[in-house]
């Protein structure tokens, strides 16, 4: 082949793969590879052509063998770090990042290879030396500090990266990722509130930014403020008419304000125009109840899973949304298959430790003994407002809280994280990790943190003799929570194990509920709840009550009655009522708590027995 014709299929090659054409690319710069095996850049074109047709391991080959020729070519080295990093090889990515740090010991890039390689083999400090290092290089780059305090917080430093970020945003204010990154670490520590108002002050840096306003109607929806996240995506629907993100997220909010039939029309219109997004099909199938497997829908929803693939994540939803319609039609069996389907594509995304979830449990039984809570009895907050109902996920808390807020004297302030955040306070206000540091607890920190509690429960509601934190997860937290408030009352909504479970496997949650796609995995977190709150209950006595959800629905007045009476509140009709005065739901049981008081989802299991050996097994230790 003649310089000029090799030239000619170099340059048809590289167009190629400008224009992701990425097996054409691949014909052509074989041809030059084969005339001219020496040239570096061929290997490091093809590394590319492979990437983009997913063939990683020959990527990598391509790169090994364009630096072998050119063992100083830096941007070879750099795309061989990259590759292993993305193959999971965190010890070859950093002998390859070391190599292009003797070639270019200044690089940035190469800096920050080397910080993301020692943070994937577990060494965090040098990862966020390392990236420190790649800031002096490059100071102010958003993906750095982003990295930055991502290490810093991954090794317990959640002060320190919050540090970062705020300094980065106040010296970068016009970097937009700094603020998104800021408020989603915000929001995975559960300070939403003030997750909501780094967004605000983002939005008036960037009055334009589309990305802001949709963070801060997400972080409005978790705060209940549905009104404001409602007026911010009618906004963005009506500017951005094709983006189906908005659109499903506006009739979200829209079915939690009982605006049923917008949510309806905006919900079909979007399976109508894209098919393969799955979530809006989830929501229908929510609110809808069907009776026959051949139903229009049913098939539309079988239909779109036969065409071109959906995203993973989509297609979950769409067998979630089968799985709940065939079960209206008592297809069991056919249900059932959709929803372990759906289950399998998000567990694997997850990785739910039950050794750390039992191994956590321990550290809580040890921590919370008689002699401490008899030690630091009466050091908290004598207020009897706060009303909190714990429980697993599914098992009646939402309806619990619905029936109880029928009445005038109640109110509630929905899902509190603030008795989380108090125990991480306490975390980082001694020298010793959660739980063990309650030993050695301050009493004034207690009052502290009691006082915090209540500001953030009357941020929520107004003056009610009685305001609910409906927050299931706090059963993790009622040693504490019985300290800071010994004079309130916690209700422990119990249902069926096998109902109780077999509900979390129907549902998707939100972020951090990684035990809920798995029977197995399901078996093993409730055990363990089940024997923390075993120990709770030998704890907290009398202050501790329990609504049994099979109990609750069948004769609602008779638990109702001595409750209300516990909680030293005077008995109303209206609580027998509740779904007359739904005004508005957040969680994922919005179109159940608006039917009147049922027993339609009690020994649900029964349906699918043959399915359970996993959960039984599970449950029973084995």
């Amino acid at each position: 082949m003649d310089n000029a014709h090799l030239k000619k299929t170099w340059e048809k090659g590289i167009k190629a793969l400008e224009q992701r054409d990425f097996a054409r690319a691949i014909v052509s710069l074989k041809k030059v590879e084969k005339a001219a095996p020496q040239g570096p850049d061929v290997h490091f074109a093809m590394a590319d052509a492979f990437l983009g047709q997913g063939k990683v391991d020959q990527a990598i080959r391509q790169c090994r063998q364009g630096v072998d020729v050119a063992p100083n070519a830096i941007a070879g080295w750099i795309r061989l770090g990259r590759l292993f990093l993305m193959t999971g090889k965190g010890e070859q990515a950093l002998k390859a990042f070391s190599q292009a740090d003797n070639v270019s010991p200044d690089n940035p890039h190469v800096a920050a290879g080397i910080a993301e390689s020692k943070a994937m083999t577990g060494d965090l400090a040098g990862a966020e030396a390392a990236f420190s290092q790649a800031l002096s290089l490059a100071p102010g780059e958003p993906d750095l500090i982003i990295s930055l305090a991502r290490v810093q917080d991954a090794r317990g430093q959640a002060q320190t990266a919050e540090k970062t970020l705020r300094e980065a945003c106040a010296a970068h204010p016009g970097a937009i990722p700094l603020w998104q990154s800021l408020g989603r670490a915000l929001r995975a520590w559960d300070r939403i509130e003030e997750a909501s108002d780094a967004c605000n002050e983002a939005q008036e840096h960037h009055p334009n930014s589309v990305e802001i306003k949709i963070q801060r109607a997400q972080l409005a929806y978790e705060l209940r403020d549905l009104e404001t996240a409602q007026a911010l995506l009618t906004k963005l629907a009506k500017a951005y008419p094709n983006d189906v993100n908005i659109q499903n997220d506006l009739a979200q909010v829209l079915a939690s304000l009982g605006q049923e039939a917008e949510a309806q029309a905006l919900l079909r219109n979007l399976t109508e125009r894209e098919p393969l997004f799955g979530q809006p099909w989830l929501n229908l199938a929510r609110a809808k109840r069907y009776e026959d497997p051949q139903d229009g829908e049913i098939q539309r929803m079988r239909a779109a899973l036969k065409r071109r693939q959906p995203q993973p994540s989509q297609a979950a939803y769409v067998h979630f949304a089968l799985g709940k319609a065939l079960d209206d039609c008592q297809a069991y069996d056919d249900a059932f298959s959709h929803y372990q389907k759906a289950n399998a594509i998000f567990r694997d995304q997850l990785a739910f430790d039950s050794k750390a979830l039992e191994a956590h449990i321990d550290r809580l039984i040890d921590a919370f003994t008689p002699e401490l809570m008899s030690q630091l009895k009466g050091q908290g907050n004598p207020s009897a407002t706060p009303l909190m109902i714990v429980g697993m996920p599914r098992s009646g808390t939402t309806l619990l809280e619905q029936v109880l807020c029928a009445h005038p004297d109640i109110e509630t302030a929905g899902e509190l994280r603030t008795l989380a955040q108090a125990a991480k306070g306490l975390t980082e206000s001694g020298e010793k990790p959660w739980p063990e540091c309650i030993a050695e607890i301050a009493p004034d920190l207690l009052a502290d943190q009691a006082e915090g509690y209540l500001a953030a429960l009357s941020a929520r509601s107004g003056a009610a003799a009685k305001v609910v934190d409906k927050m299931p997860q706090n059963f993790l937290h009622l040693g504490l929570a019985a300290l800071l408030f010994p004079n309130t009352v916690i209700v422990h909504c119990v249902r069926d194990p096998l109902d109780t479970c077999l509900s979390n496997f129907f549902q998707v949650f939100p972020a951090g509920i990684d035990f809920a796609y798995n029977l197995s995995d399901l078996g093993h977190y409730y055990r363990n709840y089940q024997r923390l709150m075993t120990h709770w209950s030998s704890l907290l006595g009398p202050q501790l009550l329990t609504v049994y959800y099979e109990e609750l629905v069948s004769n609602p007045e008779g638990v109702l009655r001595p409750l209300l009476q516990s909680l030293g509140v005077a008995w109303n009709d209206a609580c027998l009522s509740h779904h007359d005065s739904v005004g508005r739901v957040d969680t994922l049981s919005l179109y159940q708590v608006r039917q009147p008081l049922n027993t339609g989802s009690t020994e649900r299991w029964r349906n699918y027995e043959k399915h359970l050996a996993p959960l039984r097994a599970a449950l029973a230790g084995e």
